[in-house]
């Protein structure tokens, strides 16, 4: 039989980097799997996926057409380059009888109270902090009657990306955390104490026996904003730094713990005294054009997709990550976050090109367009611009200069210009509508 590999809903560029590398590598071509119509009409717009085999599945139906595409193919994996699709992945590989990994360690990689409370009982000395699982209908007598940590943190149990986020303590006003339960559109909450520290991620591949290779990691800062904490700077941590032999270490124990295989992982964690606290634990490659800025740092002679594909879709020792730690040690890289305040759409945009021109300037994770629709920054999906500046080592201070001053170049909506405004505004309507209509953006 043909040997080939899933897809799901790949609307993503990461999606776009797994096919290539696995076709360059093995010659298999996905199966392009949707899972509502809407997703079907948004995979033509990418023409490396319109020549794959496509087949439309509601979620509800993905494990019962694995076990039909299991009896008829030999279907090596599927890949969850997201996190957003790693539900449906699962769903999708019980059907198939995959050996990837163990049905109830899948289980845990989309519950973050269970995942914990897995590693609470196993390992109690790994720093898991006091969280407890909140259904919906519970979550609001919990916080009235029951006993609260000083500090604590609501997020969806089953949510990712920052989203719906709250930060709170034993003497917030219950309206308060009433509104924000009300208000996430959530049904099933996980509380956990707050863990006050730095934060960091860290990166890396686990193979077929659960050991870890490590490949980079990073410095979260970051600032309050619109009632949470949102990204402001990324920094990446140095290899021969404490911090990073701690997190390695942890990460490992962490993984081990769990018995996830065959996976890249990104872990966040806090350090406390240099004791690292357990925040997340993703078995997926890091978001926001991250997994893409861990190849450079080795100078290219990483390819992060391909060695995520060889363990995803083989069982057995794979080629080994190739990593310079001489490179990754001589430049510095700093993500600058954009943080927005008030909704609406970009219809004044300046600053954009001088960023661009600058010498430490790298790339863009999000360039901010006209058009685009803006809402307060509360998680990753809200952030209205992201770049990466990078830099020889030597020049850190410079590169942290570089940022704030590069920071305040980008102005958006700082004229009123009435005419513009509402050719943009016209556009936005047009373009939900499906039409094409750039032609209102010359209107000055």
């Amino acid at each position: 039989m043909t040997k080939t590999y899933v897809l799901i809903d790949p609307v993503h560029d990461y999606a776009l980097r797994f096919a290539a590398a696995i076709v360059e590598r093995h010659g298999y071509q996905p199966l392009c799997v949707t899972t509502e119509q809407a997703t079907a009409r948004e995979l033509r717009r990418y023409p490396a996926l319109r020549t794959c085999e496509q087949a439309q599945v509601p979620f509800e139906e993905l494990e019962a057409f694995g076990r039909r595409l299991g009896s008829e193919r030999e279907v090596l994996g599927v890949i969850p380059f997201a996190e957003s699709v790693l539900n449906p992945v699962v769903s999708l590989l019980r059907g198939l009888g995959s050996t990837w990994n163990e049905p109830s360690v899948l289980a845990l990689l989309r519950d973050k109270f269970g995942l914990k409370q897995k590693l609470r009982e196993m390992q109690p000395a790994l720093g898991i902090g006091f969280s407890s699982n909140l259904p919906f209908d519970s979550a609001k007598s919990l916080l009235r009657d029951g006993t609260i940590p000083e500090r604590f943190v609501l997020k969806p149990n089953r949510g990712f990306g920052n989203r719906s986020i709250g930060f709170f303590t034993s003497k917030t006003p219950h309206s308060t955390i009433e509104e924000f339960i009300d208000s996430s559109g959530e049904r099933e909450f996980v509380l956990e104490e707050y863990i006050p520290g730095p934060e960091y991620f860290i990166n890396g591949q686990i193979d077929h026996q659960g050991g870890c290779t490590s490949v980079a990691a990073f410095a979260y800062q970051r600032v309050w904003a619109n009632g949470c904490q949102v990204d402001w700077l990324t920094s990446k941590v140095p290899h021969p730094s404490a911090e990073f032999g701690i997190l390695e270490r942890y990460a490992q124990a962490v993984i081990s713990s769990l018995g996830l295989r065959r996976s890249p992982f990104h872990l966040e964690a806090k350090l406390v005294d240099g004791v690292p606290h357990m925040v997340e634990l993703g078995a997926r490659l890091a978001g926001m054009g991250n997994a893409v800025v861990c190849n450079q740092l080795h100078g290219g002679k990483l390819d992060l997709f391909a060695l995520a594909a060889d363990h995803y879709l083989h069982e057995g020792p794979q080629p080994p990550a190739q990593l310079d730690w001489t490179t990754y040690d001589a430049d510095e890289v700093l993500y600058v976050h954009g943080v927005n305040f008030e909704s609406g759409l970009i219809y004044m945009l300046d600053g954009i090109d001088s960023i661009e021109r600058h010498p430490m300037f790298a790339g863009w994770v999000r360039r901010p367009l006209l058009g685009q629709r803006l809402s307060p920054t509360i998680d990753m999906f809200s952030v209205p611009w992201c770049f990466i500046l990078r830099a020889p080592a030597h020049r850190r201070d410079a590169l942290q200069s570089a940022a704030e001053e590069l920071r305040e170049r980008i102005r958006i909506n700082e004229s009123s210009a009435p005419l513009r405004k509402a050719a943009v505004a016209a556009l936005d309507i047009l373009r939900r509508g499906g039409r094409r209509v750039e032609r209102l953006l010359q209107v000055e």
